[in-house]
């Protein structure tokens, strides 16, 4: 027994994440140490499971008990989390303490993690010269340990502390860590003393800053760069510091010409971030050529790809705003330029949206031509499926000099260009193949292997989103078996969202086998979705792809919108369909509850909206976007009706229902995945080549 509680059935409610028994425990009148019948590690994980219940003493008696009972790592593990809310409790000593046992530890990784905390720990006690002595024996100090290092120093009188003030006034980006620094060295007159006048203006206007008052900070921060020595600043950081600032406080055009002149000043990265940050704030006032004059000198000047790639960008959208009479040919001259080809994919599709609703056929077939050979993969595949459809509805306007092309080309193009994505679906649906995502791996899958101890702790006690959290951020060092075997296991857990991720990640190493495919794709709470689909007539691949794109098949999920439960719904959405289905008080995190209500709306959404595709671009932008939309862009079929849609999220989540959907209906249903694809946009297989007058096509596809 467990506190009253039997071992077995306390094990299988942790499992689950069910907790609510363990809300009535007391240690005032029951032993903590009872908690080891379950294991040895169980104090470290009851530590959260009493903190999702809001028992915070209890927490913290399972963290000492951990640390005095439980074996390595779990034993340190507890050690870091008492220090940290020791901390926060301003137990300073006890904090001190733990913090030092952690140092002494033989195991590196937890030496740098205990003495950061005991830098802190000694900070908040006031142990300056313990701080300073500890602080130099971190590998990879942070910013905050340099505040923590400049304080101490003001405190303990050095000549070192001007120095550090200056290092993280001028070289860290503004932060809160700004705000309390300044406040520290202003109300002690000795200290401000240490400081000249410029750098006194550099405190003041960075500590403004950090706390909104754009108005204050401004004109300090512009002193402090016109007098101080152009080598202080060369990094940069006080540059984009104080562009940002004139986008806050939107003072647009004296910012930007306060910038291009302070670009002659400075040179190197300080006087490229200048001109970017002139360019941005031009760009914002719409002075597109003097925009433009300070991102080219960007992109002839950044020292890093990056920086060159962000001008690039810049410069597009510009071009693209402007719309100059060569635009596809100057787009073209660009992408020659780009690094990465991935950072200018969503600027060319919200392009290329507004270029579909205006019928711009002509300019879409030149950035076809332009970009074939340079630009992202996705983008060209979206252009070659665009104009072979547009080919399929009426001829294609050519350009002089261009490949003719016929529709059969174009679609192959798409195809091959994307082929698991949206575009090669489509295309491979139209040209009657079998499309390469539904193509499972025959290869046998890699033996299954155990999670680290301290992962899978987690998941036996329920703790899911820790597991994750600690997983995570080693995915690309993982082998192909460890990434199955985290799938495997948060699946087992009922943790649908990290399944897919860690099996999203080997699915881009190598192709999935059917099994694989299926936790990919899965499908819990089946019984209650089933039988909703059936009583509305939906097919049931259609709900299983919805419910996969908005929740992850997470109950628990609540969106930064505040949309909640597996079917993502608004409470006052939810509350009138509630209310028409005579439902009192809905629990939305209720998975039978949240999904019936989802399908009835889905189920209105539809009936309104007469098609499945313009159904899901209402369920997740409102029916009256969904109306402007069409008003926008009337009689276009389904699928380039899509493309005309403003919302890049609104286009991306019915693409990515549509996948789900084509290969939940092939996995489950043995559905032929060109039918499924097809059905969803209420297509058939068109002609594939051009109408009567459109000319003989040569088929010279080209890339």
């Amino acid at each position: 027994m467990v506190w009253g509680i039997p071992v077995d059935e306390l094990k299988a409610d942790l499992a689950t994440g069910t907790y609510a028994p363990l809300s009535s425990v007391d240690f005032a009148t029951q032993n903590p140490g009872d908690s080891l019948a379950l294991s040895a590690d169980a104090p470290f994980y009851l530590a959260s499971v009493f903190d999702t219940l809001q028992k915070p003493a209890e927490a913290m008696a399972m963290l000492s008990l951990a640390r005095s009972r439980s074996p390595s790592p779990w034993k340190e593990e507890a050690e870091i989390l008492l220090a940290r809310r020791s901390i926060a409790l301003s137990s300073y000593d006890t904090a001190v303490e733990v913090s030092r046992d952690l140092v002494s530890s033989r195991t590196p990784d937890i030496e740098q993690r205990g003495r950061r905390l005991l830098v802190e720990s000694l900070y908040w006690s006031k142990d300056d010269a313990g701080v300073l002595r500890e602080a130099d024996k971190l590998l990879a100090p942070d910013a905050e340990v340099l505040l923590f290092r400049a304080v101490s120093s003001l405190r303990l009188g050095l000549a070192s502390a001007h120095d550090l003030v200056m290092q993280l006034f001028l070289h860290e980006r503004v932060s809160a860590l700004h705000g309390r620094a300044s406040t520290f060295i202003a109300a002690d007159a000795g200290d401000l003393g240490l400081f000249s006048d410029t750098e006194q203006a550099l405190l003041s206007g960075k500590g403004s800053l950090a706390a909104g008052d754009w108005g204050k900070a401004i004109p300090l921060l512009e002193s402090v760069v016109v007098s101080i020595d152009p080598a202080s600043i060369a990094d940069g950081v006080l540059v984009v510091d104080l562009g940002g600032a004139y986008l806050s406080a939107s003072r647009l055009m004296p910012g930007a010409q306060f910038m291009e002149k302070l670009s002659t000043r400075l040179s190197g990265q300080a006087r490229v971030d200048a001109l970017e940050q002139a360019g941005r704030l031009y760009r914002k006032t719409r002075d597109f050529p003097r925009a433009l004059m300070q991102f080219r000198s960007v992109a002839l000047e950044a020292s890093t790809p990056a920086q060159r790639d962000r001008a690039r960008w810049f410069i597009a959208d510009i071009l693209f705003e402007t719309a100059p009479i060569d635009l596809t040919a100057r787009i073209a001259a660009e992408s020659l330029l780009w690094n990465d080809r991935s950072f200018f994919i969503d600027l060319l599709q919200d392009r290329i949206a507004d270029l579909v609703a205006a019928r711009a056929w002509k300019t879409l077939e030149g950035l076809w031509i332009g970009l074939r050979t340079t630009g992202p993969d996705v983008v060209c595949a979206q252009l070659s499926y665009l104009l072979a459809r547009e080919w399929q509805e009426g001829a294609v306007v050519r350009l002089p000099g261009s490949p003719a092309l016929t529709a059969r080309e174009l679609f192959q193009d798409a195809e091959n260009r994307d082929p698991v994505g949206y575009y090669g679906i489509m295309s491979a649906s139209i040209l009657g193949d079998m499309p390469n995502k539904a193509v499972p791996s025959t290869a046998p899958a890699e033996a299954a292997v155990a999670l680290d101890p301290l992962s899978a702790g987690y998941i036996t006690f329920g703790l899911t989103a820790p597991a994750y959290a600690r997983l995570w951020p080693s995915r690309d060092a993982m082998t192909n078996a460890e990434l199955m075997s985290a799938a495997r296991t948060f699946s087992d857990a009922g943790d649908f969202r990290s399944s897919l991720y860690f099996i999203g990640a080997l699915g881009r190493k190598r192709r999935l086998s059917a099994t694989e495919l299926q936790m990919y794709y899965p499908r819990p709470f089946s019984a209650v979705i089933d039988s909703l689909a059936q009583g509305a007539g939906i097919p049931d691949h259609l709900l299983y792809g919805l419910v996969r794109e908005e929740s992850y098949f997470d109950p628990k999920a609540v969106s930064s919108a505040g949309a909640v439960g597996l079917s993502q719904l608004m409470p006052a959405t939810a509350a009138d369909v509630a209310h028409r289905l005579k439902i009192a008080d809905p629990d939305l995190r209720d998975p039978a509850t949240n999904l019936t209500l989802g399908v009835r709306h889905f189920s209105d959404l539809l009936a309104s909206a007469r098609t499945p595709t313009k159904a899901m671009l209402a369920y997740n932008a409102g029916l009256s976007r969904l109306r402007s939309w069409e008003k926008a862009s009337p009689s276009l079929p389904a699928d380039l009706f899509v493309e005309t849609v403003p919302l890049a999220e609104t286009r991306d989540y019915v693409r990515k229902i549509l996948v789900s959907s084509v290969m939940y209906a092939f996995l489950y249903h043995d559905t032929d995945p060109r039918d499924a694809a097809l059905s969803f946009f209420s297509l058939e297989r068109g002609p594939l080549e051009p109408g009567p007058g459109a000319g003989n096509p040569r088929g010279l596809l080209q890339r």
